[in-house]
Formats: structure tokens, C-alpha cells, sequence
């Protein structure tokens, strides 16, 4: 006769062997605790037997399966029978991605998830520039306080400058990550091109005003001179009308 030997605690089959007849009495079979001569059920797939209250019944089996947790997606594995994937907090089903999470529906995309990484990524593009444009102005504020920049470095100064500026105010509009339109940087060799130019334009206006004043100088010098010359060939309290005209009496002879 063959027997079924079951788990004393939780009923769960263990193995099947023949029964030892009973030395006493031929025509019996020793049936040893835990262990019951009612046939196995008919099982499928995932479901294993436990004998319970003198019967077998087939409760779920997921054992040597590859499953995942719920939680994050990482592998794991149920090792004793009686216990549902979905009791263990398990699916058989991979998670698709680390933007998905588990949801009734199963696994879904994490819209929180998908904006945490573009705040990532924004954030980074963010340190990249910032540090290109600190990089650039390293060592030049106090030289530019001191006023000990040329003119084309202090131009650069302030276009970097500028531009950490517009990178503070693009990650503290109230729409960032969602909308998110970079300043270009500056470029070096127009700013440089036009602060040269600047500079000659300044020279040559400096000269022209240079040499209006003095112009202007020379000018009030020689009408100055000639108001002087003038001057000197009046002769100061002389009547000219009446300087010819003879002392005639109206006397008779």
C-alpha cells in the first residue's frame, strides 16, 4: 500500500512510499504518523498539496519560479509552498524600466519618477554651464574691482558674468525643469571684436574733440590778439571832430 507522509506542523507533502505490513497482523498495513494512506489529488501547475483536516487540498506553489518584487523590481524567489506570489509582495511579471512602479493595474510609469530625472538632468546641464562660466571669470574679480582689466577682459568679464545671471533665473523660473530654453554663451571672440572697436571709435573721437579744443584755443588767442591791436591804435580821450577845426572869434574890426 502506498503511503503519503505530510509536514507535521503546516500538512505539506513531503514524499510517498509503500507501507510496511504490520508484523502482528499480515492482512494490515503500518500507516506511521504524520503520514496517510488517501490518495494524492490530481494537481497542475503551481499548486502543491497539504493535508488538512484528514483531506488533501491543493493550495498555490510558486517555488523554483522567477519572480520580482513589487517594490522595486528586483528578483526574488518563493521558497516553501502555501504562499502566493501576491502574498510575498511578488509578480511574475519583470518591471520594465526604473520609471515604472506597481500599481493595481500592474507596472506603470511614475510620472514622479519622470520628473525627478529631468530635474537630474537639468541640473546637471546647469552645473556644466555654471562651472564653464565661473571657470572663465576665475581670478578676475578683484582684478576687475582693482580696475586692472583691459578693456576687451572686463568686456569678457561682464558677458560671463551676465550669463551666470541668466542660468540662475532659467532653474528658479517656476516652470523649470518643464520648460527649459538655455542662454547660449557668450562669444568670446565677438565680444573681444567689439570691445576693440569700441575702443578705437573712443580713440578717434577723443582726438577729433582733441583737436576741436585746441582749434578752439588757438582760435580765442588770435581774436584775443586782435582785439588787443585794436585797441592800441585809439588814442584815449582825443575828439577827433573837433581836433582841426581853429579858435574863430565872432568879433568885428
Amino acid at each position: 500500500m502506498l503511503i503519503h507522509q505530510y509536514d507535521h506542523q503546516t500538512g505539506q507533502y513531503v514524499s510517498s512510499r509503500l507501507a510496511d505490513p504490520d508484523p502482528i497482523n499480515p492482512t494490515r498495513w503500518l500507516i506511521p504518523s504524520c503520514c496517510t494512506d488517501v490518495p494524492l489529488p490530481e494537481r497542475q501547475r503551481n499548486q502543491w498539496p497539504f493535508f488538512r483536516n484528514g483531506a488533501w487540498v491543493l493550495l498555490p506553489d510558486f517555488r523554483g519560479q522567477r519572480l520580482f518584487r513589487k517594490v522595486n523590481g528586483a528578483a526574488a524567489e518563493i521558497l516553501a509552498p502555501g504562499i502566493t506570489a501576491d502574498d510575498a509582495g511578488l509578480t511574475p511579471i519583470p518591471r520594465p524600466g526604473d520609471e515604472y512602479v506597481w500599481t493595481d493595474d500592474g507596472w506603470q510609469i511614475d510620472p514622479r519618477i519622470i520628473a525627478q530625472r529631468e530635474r537630474d538632468a537639468a541640473m546637471r546641464e546647469f552645473d556644466r554651464r555654471m562651472s564653464e562660466a565661473q571657470a572663465a571669470n576665475a581670478g578676475k574679480a578683484d582684478a576687475y574691482a582693482a580696475g586692472l582689466l583691459s578693456d576687451e577682459q572686463v568686456a569678457l568679464f561682464k558677458a560671463w558674468s551676465q550669463y551666470q545671471m541668466e542660468l540662475v533665473r532659467v532653474v528658479n523660473a517656476a516652470d523649470f525643469p518643464t520648460h527649459v530654453q538655455w542662454p547660449s554663451p557668450p562669444d568670446e571672440q565677438a565680444i573681444v571684436t567689439k570691445a576693440l572697436s569700441e575702443r578705437v571709435l573712443s580713440q578717434v573721437h577723443e582726438q577729433k574733440a582733441h583737436r576741436a579744443s585746441h582749434y578752439a584755443a588757438q582760435h580765442a588767442a588770435v581774436q584775443h590778439a586782435d582785439d588787443a591791436s585794436l585797441n592800441d591804435e585809439l588814442v584815449p580821450g582825443l575828439d577827433t571832430d573837433n581836433a582841426s577845426t581853429p579858435d574863430v572869434s565872432d568879433r568885428e574890426y
